[in-house]
């Protein structure tokens, strides 16, 4: 995610250090360490409603899959239906006998 080195924390914490002051650093960290945490916080959230959205849209799909399939052997099952009654009629024979 984000490739920070040890050095570069090192740079920029004697950066911060210069730039505010030794007395006002403790502070600062403080608001950026709540505000990182926030952004964070968001992201997972984002990430969770994500996972939930998929896991939702996979499981619609194989109801629908399934239904589909259920309307298959309920064809099928016509079709057999019709052809029973079809030989009942006729015989196997066609009648003849």
């Amino acid at each position: 995610m984000l490739d920070i080195s040890w050095g570069e924390i090192a740079v920029l914490t004697s950066a911060g250090l210069l730039l505010i002051g030794r007395k006002d650093l403790p502070i600062a960290s403080h608001a950026v360490g709540q505000q990182l945490g926030r952004i964070v916080g968001l992201l997972q959230g984002a990430r969770l409603r994500a996972d939930r959205f998929a896991t939702d849209h996979q499981l619609k799909q194989l109801q629908n899959e399934f239904r589909s399939g259920l309307r298959e052997l309920d064809a099928v099952k016509a079709e057999l239906a019709g052809s029973m009654m079809g030989n009942r009629g006729g015989g196997l024979m066609g009648g003849a006998g």
